[in-house]
């Protein structure tokens, strides 16, 4: 990618639109439940405050895209751990690169699912996707965590495993948290009022029992989201030196598929070089 003649970043700011997405958008659909009273201002979890229409409307369309840009992410980096493992002659840490890829896309696909089925539509559906997005990221961060300090410093320096190691660890600890505090909250609260569905969303201003426990479960939830997006943004820099390169093959194009990389690329040295002078 080149943005206004600068300098070519590859797939670096992949990660960034990622987080760009999602805080854009939760800021739309938090400010609506608010301001229509969908939810308790203080913390409701995600998927509450974007349950009813218009804001789950905003959270389906940047859940989409964003379910699609981390697969996207999750593909390349797959494929450049792969590379790196396959020249340094790493042949154990491939199987872990593929099972890696697989917890990211599964989580993607939670993701996807999240979106598009609301808190309150079918709520198995939608809390197991929860749980497949953000504990299958988590393992992909653990996995990617191992790969980072298996290759530092030769391709990164050693202060990004340490970030990244702080932000698995704490996106794990908010992880457990709030699926634990939601399973008390739910309990306390059937306990008292064994009859009743668990409230969706949780009001503060009508006492529920439990309640204390849904806020620690939903701002444990809100930071899990956060680490694992600031983990996401440690990519981009490795990113930039990634880029993409696509040749078709068509009956209808009469130069070979060798022939148009041999052109495109006598093309980019050319450029690269008047670029230089």
């Amino acid at each position: 990618m080149c943005f206004f003649g600068l300098t070519h970043l590859g797939f670096g700011p992949l990660p960034i639109f990622i987080a760009l997405i999602f805080f854009f958008e939760m800021f739309i659909v938090y400010t609506i439940a608010i301001v229509k009273h969908d939810v308790d201002p203080f913390m409701p979890y995600i998927s509450s405050a974007a349950d009813k229409r218009p804001q789950s409307c905003v959270f389906a369309i940047g859940g989409n895209i964003s379910a699609f840009l981390i697969s996207i992410m999750v593909f390349v980096r797959y494929r450049q751990m792969r590379s790196i493992f396959y020249q340094r002659d790493m042949g154990y840490p491939l199987c872990w690169n593929t099972i890696a890829k697989w917890c990211g896309y599964l989580s993607a696909i939670g993701l996807f699912v999240v979106a598009n089925v609301q808190e309150t539509a079918i709520i198995p559906v939608h809390m197991t996707a929860a749980l497949v997005m953000f504990g299958g990221f988590t393992i992909y961060m653990i996995f990617q965590c191992y790969f980072t300090y298996i290759t530092s410093p030769e391709i990164t320096v050693y202060t990004v495993f340490i970030y990244r190691a702080v932000c698995t660890v704490m996106a794990g600890l908010c992880f457990v948290t709030s699926f634990v505090c939601g399973i008390t909250a739910s309990t306390i609260f059937h306990n008292t009022y064994p009859d009743l569905p668990t409230p969706r969303p949780w009001n503060g201003h009508i006492y529920q029992p439990g309640v204390e426990f849904h806020i620690i479960s939903a701002v444990a939830e809100w930071c899990c989201a956060v680490f694992q997006l600031a983990f996401m943004a440690s990519f981009g820099p490795e990113f930039e030196k990634i880029s993409l390169q696509y040749f078709l093959s068509s009956k209808f194009i009469e130069r070979s598929d060798q022939e148009n990389r041999d052109f495109f690329i006598d093309r980019n040295r050319y450029r690269e070089c008047v670029s230089s002078v």
